[in-house]
C-alpha cells in the first residue's frame, strides 16, 4: 500500500471509471506501474485474482490488484468465528487487497478513498464475471512502519488486530506453507462486502452467487485444534470397552473421538461420519489416539467404515451421549443463543437415532442422547430428557422445534430451565 493519509479538507469527489484487468497487457501494464512506483513492487498473486484500473477523464490514476486471501490469520478467523474445517472450505471467498497504488503523478487529498471505495463496489460483481462466485469479505494490510492505514478507516474496514510478522522464505522456492519470523507485524484489516457477511461465511448454506466459491474436502479436516482432540480422547476412556479383548485394535477412545467428531462435524449417519474423518493428518490421528501404522511405515492408519460402523452397534449409546454432552458442555461453555432440536439418523445399527440439540448457524450439535424411536424411547421423550438434563444449560436460550415436540411437558421444562421457545403447530397441536 503506497499513498498519503487524507489530510486535507474534503473535495467533492471527480467522476471515477473502473475497469477490469481483461488481458495480459492489462496485467503487464500494472505490474509495470507497480514496480515503478509501489514500495513492495509488484509481487506475485496466488489464487484467483483481479486487477482493476481506476480512471478520470480517461487517464488511468491508479491500480487494485486482487487475489486469494491469507491461509491462516487468526485474528480474522477469530473475527468471523471460523473454525479450521468451515476455513478450508470457505477460504476463496475472502479476497486480499494485494496491491493498491495512486499514481505519483495524480496524488491529490481524498483521492485514495474514493478510488479504493469504487474498486469495493465493484469487486463482488466483476470477481464474480472473472471467476464465476462473489466473494463476501475483503482483507487486506498495512505496515505501520509505513502508514497508518488512514484509507482503510475512510472506506469502513474494520481492524482485526495485528499479524504475528511472519513472511514466506522466497529462498525455498515456492513451498507456500514455509514461513520465517520478520519482526514486522502488520496491521490486518477486514471489509465485509455485504450484509451479515461474516453469519454467512458460517452458515449451512451459503448464498447461491457464492456456492462455486466453496471447496468441498479443501485443506484442514478438523474442526477442533490438537488440545481439543486430545481432551475429547481422555473423555471418553471412562466408558468401558465393549469388544472382545482379541478384537481391540484400534484403541476404543480413538474410535469414539472419530464419531463424536464426524457428528461435530455436521454428519447425519456413520457413512458421513467416516468420509469426515478419513482424511485427518498424521498429526490429528495421533492426538486422537490412533495407534496402527501402515505397514512399512510410520503413518497412522485410519479405522475403515466397517470398522467403526461394527464398534458403534457394540457400543451402549447412552453412555457415548453422556460422556460427549459433558464435554461439549464443558468446553463450549453457555450454549450458543439460538438452537435446535432435531434428530440425526445414525445407520442401520442399534443406536437408530441421535436428538441433538444443535447449532443454528452451522448444524453442530452442543448436546445430544440416542433414540431407538420406538414408544417407550421415541424421539419425543428423549429429547425432553435431553432437555431435562442438569448438564445441559438452557439459560436466555431460545429453542426451535418442529410440531413433533409441540407437547406442555416440553415446553414447561424449557421454561423452568430460563429459555425462550418457538415451536410449528398442525392442526391436531393448535392448542
Amino acid at each position: 500500500m503506497r499513498t498519503k493519509q487524507d489530510q486535507a479538507p474534503h473535495l467533492q469527489a471527480t467522476d471515477l471509471q473502473i475497469k477490469h484487468f481483461e488481458s495480459s497487457a492489462d496485467w503487464e501494464l500494472a505490474h509495470q506501474l507497480l514496480d515503478e512506483e509501489h514500495l513492495l513492487g509488484a509481487g506475485k498473486e496466488a489464487g484467483d485474482r483481479l486487477g482493476q484500473f481506476i480512471l478520470e477523464d480517461g487517464k488511468m490514476v491508479a491500480v487494485l490488484v486482487w487475489c486469494a486471501s491469507a491461509w491462516h490469520l487468526k485474528k480474522r478467523d477469530e473475527l468471523i468465528n471460523w473454525d479450521p474445517v468451515t476455513r478450508a472450505k470457505r477460504l476463496k471467498l475472502v479476497a486480499q487487497l494485494r496491491r493498491f497504488l495512486i499514481l505519483d503523478e495524480h496524488r491529490r487529498p481524498n483521492l485514495a478513498s474514493q478510488c479504493l471505495g469504487l474498486g469495493l463496489r465493484k469487486l463482488q460483481q466483476q470477481w464474480a464475471g472473472q471467476h464465476g462466485y462473489e466473494p463476501l469479505v475483503a482483507e487486506s494490510f498495512s505496515d505501520p512502519e509505513s502508514h497508518h492505514g488512514t484509507v482503510y478507516k475512510a472506506t469502513n474496514w474494520t481492524l482485526a488486530g495485528d499479524t504475528k510478522g511472519f513472511s514466506q522464505n522466497r529462498a525455498k522456492g515456492d513451498h507456500t506453507d514455509y514461513y520465517l519470523p520478520n519482526d514486522r507485524p502488520k496491521k490486518l484489516w477486514l471489509k465485509p462486502l455485504q450484509k451479515n457477511a461474516y453469519t454467512l461465511l458460517c452458515a449451512n448454506e451459503l448464498p447461491s452467487k457464492c456456492q462455486a466459491g466453496e471447496v468441498i474436502g479443501a485443506g484442514a479436516r478438523s474442526p477442533l485444534n490438537h488440545p481439543q482432540l486430545s481432551s475429547l480422547r481422555q473423555a471418553f476412556l471412562q466408558i468401558d470397552d465393549p469388544r472382545r479383548a482379541q478384537s481391540r485394535r484400534h484403541p476404543m477412545s480413538a474410535l469414539l473421538s472419530l464419531i463424536a467428531l464426524g457428528l461435530l462435524m455436521g454428519a447425519r449417519d456413520m457413512k458421513s461420519i467416516w468420509k469426515n474423518v478419513v482424511g485427518l493428518t498424521q498429526s490429528q490421528r495421533e492426538q486422537i489416539g490412533l495407534k496402527v501404522k501402515v505397514k512399512g511405515t510410520t503413518r497412522l492408519r485410519m479405522p475403515g467404515y466397517d470398522c467403526l460402523n461394527d464398534f458403534m452397534n457394540l457400543l451402549d449409546p447412552h453412555d457415548f451421549a453422556k460422556v460427549l454432552t459433558q464435554w461439549l458442555q464443558a468446553n463450549q461453555g453457555i450454549l450458543p443463543a439460538s438452537l435446535a432440536l432435531d434428530g440425526k439418523s445414525i445407520g442401520d445399527g442399534k443406536t437408530g437415532m441421535i436428538i441433538t440439540l444443535c447449532r443454528h448457524d452451522d448444524g453442530r450439535p452442543v448436546a445430544l442422547i440416542p433414540a431407538t424411536g420406538k414408544k417407550e424411547d421415541s424421539d419425543v421423550s428423549e429429547a425432553r430428557s435431553l432437555l431435562q438434563d442438569d448438564t445441559v444449560q438452557l439459560i436466555n436460550q431460545t429453542i426451535t422445534m418442529d410440531p413433533l415436540h409441540n407437547k406442555f411437558e416440553t415446553l414447561q421444562t424449557i421454561v423452568q430451565k430460563g429459555g425462550d421457545y418457538i415451536v410449528s403447530t398442525k392442526d391436531n397441536t393448535s392448542k
